[in-house]
């Protein structure tokens, strides 16, 4: 029994021996430096790398930022000058619809006028021919009052009969 006693107490005592080995490599772990550890300084490399993104996404980001409001000025400004220039546009159309009742306008005018000159080129035309018919009857009388009279009247009568007749022409 002492035997047996004495096996089991250096078995135990083996045992809590092994057992403090392993809670002393437990607390030594615990106690080393993480940052000497690989995983450490995997996770440290790829931190850096994921700053140095940010950094990099940053300021394409504010860069990006800055064109935005360029040309976000550069819009208003279009749209600025795209609002005068529809007002432009307005106003010349207005313009050429204006411009287009004047010239109707003149262009009745114009016809009117050309009615009245043709209608006067036609009386015209017509007193011309009707002064023309009398001019023919008036010299046909005349003929005739020459006839007449030279079967009437004396040579120096004549001549005093003409002279009345040519008088009369001048008015």
């Amino acid at each position: 029994q002492w035997y047996q006693r004495k096996v089991r107490v250096e078995r135990e005592n083996k045992n809590l021996k092994l057992q403090i080995q392993e809670a002393e490599e437990t607390i030594a772990r615990r106690n080393t430096n993480p940052l000497a550890s690989p995983e450490y300084k995997t996770l440290q490399a790829d931190i850096y790398e994921r700053n140095k993104e940010l950094e990099m996404l940053k300021t394409a980001h504010t860069r990006v930022k800055k064109q935005l409001t360029e040309k976000t000025g550069e819009l208003d400004h279009c749209q600025k000058r795209l609002e005068v220039i529809e007002d432009e546009v307005y106003n010349l159309r207005k313009r050429v619809e204006d411009l287009k009742k004047e010239l109707a306008q003149r262009e009745d005018e114009v016809d009117m006028r050309n009615n009245q000159i043709r209608k006067l080129q036609r009386t015209s035309d017509e007193l011309a021919e009707h002064n023309d018919t009398l001019q023919t009857q008036l010299n046909t009388l005349e003929s005739r009052l020459r006839q007449r009279t030279d079967a009437m009247f004396n040579p120096a009568q004549r001549r005093q009969l003409a002279a009345d007749v040519s008088d009369t022409d001048d008015f």
